[in-house]
């Protein structure tokens, strides 16, 4: 009996041995990787459905759909954690939105919207972010005073401007739509968050090619995992302390 608890004993330690050596850094008393969390932003819900197709597509569900595309694209990199600032069909303010962002410290916004056309002619997309020049001015008597949720959101922008173009170059392989481009516009949502912060517009459900596209699981993946890359890149320049500054206005 005597032998057998020795015998125990020794498989015991050797297992705790083996464990202190295998175990992740944190019991080496180092702090884990921190995960960069990318807060993604599904358009309208609830009764504000946003634009309709002819068929009855709502943009509120493709924005739904292509938002969750994206957080799996992000979540299986393994560099990123990524969340909704809506799950299912809900109504959200854009306070609400930006608050839930800021409160849950985001390195990266994205709120995904579709245009709306009136031509025959596909619409592509749009990236916009805001800048200090798109504020309006206050009411105060310096037209050159920020707004406080502006002030909050302004050290961001230009990193919001590096983010839009990254992204804009991924989705011009990505998509069948002749054109993109990046957009400052003095957009609520994004300058009342705390953090890069951008909108991405794709396409139209009244154009019937671009409607017929946006529907189809394989072009929303495609369009994750274009938008997956832009922050990919970004993140990596970023990391770097890189500033990337566009050369004339996209």
């Amino acid at each position: 009996m005597r032998n057998n608890l020795c015998y125990l004993n020794v498989v015991l330690i050797g297992l705790t041995a083996a464990c202190l050596c295998f175990w992740p850094n944190a019991s080496l008393g180092q702090d884990p990787v921190k995960m960069y969390k990318v807060i993604v932003d599904p358009g309208h819900g609830g009764q504000d459905t946003g634009s309709k197709g002819p068929s009855g597509l709502l943009e509120k569900d493709v924005t739904l759909a292509l938002a969750k595309k994206l957080v799996q694209a992000l979540e299986e990199t393994g560099e990123f954690r990524a969340e909704l600032t809506r799950t299912d069909d809900q109504a959200v303010s854009l306070d609400d939105r930006a608050g839930m962002a800021n409160h849950n410290h985001g390195d990266l916004f994205i709120s995904l919207h579709l245009g709306t056309t009136f031509t025959p002619d596909p619409t592509g997309f749009s990236i916009y972010y805001w800048s200090p020049t798109t504020a309006s001015p206050t009411a105060t008597p310096s037209s050159n005073t920020l707004r406080p949720w502006d002030q909050e959101h302004e050290p961001y922008w230009e990193k919001s401007r590096m983010v839009a173009s990254l992204m804009k170059e991924e989705l011009l392989w990505s998509i069948p739509w002749a054109s993109g481009g990046v957009i400052a516009a003095d957009i609520y949502l994004l300058r009342r968050t705390r953090m890069p912060a951008v909108m991405l517009e794709l396409g139209s459900l009244n154009h019937l090619e671009e409607a017929a596209q946006l529907q189809k699981p394989e072009f929303q993946e495609a369009v994750a995992k274009a938008v997956t890359q832009g922050i990919i890149k970004y993140r990596s320049l970023e990391d770097k302390g890189i500033l990337i500054k566009p050369e004339s206005s996209e």
